[in-house]
């Protein structure tokens, strides 16, 4: 049960929905923008917030669309899990998908609400950070792209009044050979001691990780060391280890000692499975 009341509105139009909170943030309401709604009804039960006012974006066509076309992949941020990983539109991205959650949340879960999650995993973010996505962002501006790598490092870093409409891919990307792993503890639907996304570019492997540390990452650092095959395999990943971003996490779901065993079994099927020189 949910403690506090609020107004829900669902806008048909990208600036009906802009102008809804920017009318009631202006008289000092509490407004957020609402897509799947599953982790705000779970955050809200255990009164971990409160709002004034949700906006529903569902109710808008460009962010429930999937489009492809020229050569482009566009995918709405109000799109579920399950109609990602069903239509395959983008393999790398569906594969991620469908192994987020139970099937039932899966329908409701939305891309974009999956990567503005306020837990730390945000795995629908490790695809589109592999293949150099692009937002369309709305605010009270107008409407705006921006590269993925412009708009997350670490966080999600939206201004006020702005969400995420769509996400848009280069067609070429998800064309190119992938691969995702992902390891949990106890139920193969809980939260991922590690989740990776991979793509074989040219030659070059890409990856991005979840579970390892607080927040989802894709490292330069790392990937260039994985892809010196000058240098052995067992080194390489030695030194990818060092290069973590920040510290690993340490809790009830997994050691970090486990989570660096896993990391380096996690590189070792990478390399195996991209099929390169190693």
């Amino acid at each position: 049960m949910i403690s506090f009341d609020f107004d829900f509105y669902k806008p048909a139009t990208i600036k009906e929905a802009v102008d809804l909170f920017n009318h009631f943030s202006s008289t000092g309401k509490n407004a957020m923008y609402y897509s799947g709604g599953t982790e705000f009804i779970s955050r809200a039960r255990r009164n971990e917030i409160a709002v004034d006012v949700v906006i529903d974006l569902k109710g808008i066509p460009e962010c429930c669309s999937v489009e492809n076309e020229n050569d482009e992949i566009v995918i709405g941020s109000a799109v579920s899990l399950t109609k990602i990983a069903e239509e395959q539109i983008f393999p790398l991205l569906g594969d991620v998908c469908k192994e987020i959650a139970t099937r039932t949340e899966r329908n409701k879960i939305t891309i974009g609400g999956n990567i503005a999650s306020n837990l730390p995993y945000k795995e629908g973010l490790l695809a589109l950070l592999v293949a150099d996505s692009d937002f369309l962002i709305a605010s009270p501006e107008g409407i705006g792209r921006r590269n993925i790598h412009d708009v997350y490092d670490t966080e999600l870093n939206l201004g006020q009044g702005e969400f995420i409409v769509q996400v848009v891919t280069k067609k070429v990307k998800p064309k190119y050979p992938h691969f995702n792993f992902r390891r949990t503890t106890q139920s193969r639907v809980n939260y991922p001691v590690l989740s990776v996304a991979s793509l074989l570019e040219e030659g070059k492997i890409r990856v991005a990780f979840s579970g390892l540390c607080t927040f989802p990452f894709r490292s330069l650092q790392m990937e260039k060391v994985l892809n010196d095959f000058d240098i052995p395999l067992k080194e390489r990943i030695n030194k990818i280890v060092h290069l973590v971003p920040s510290y690993v996490v340490d809790d009830l779901l997994a050691t970090e000692k486990y989570r660096l065993f896993v990391l380096e079994k996690a590189l070792e099927e990478i390399i195996d499975e991209a099929g390169v020189v190693s």
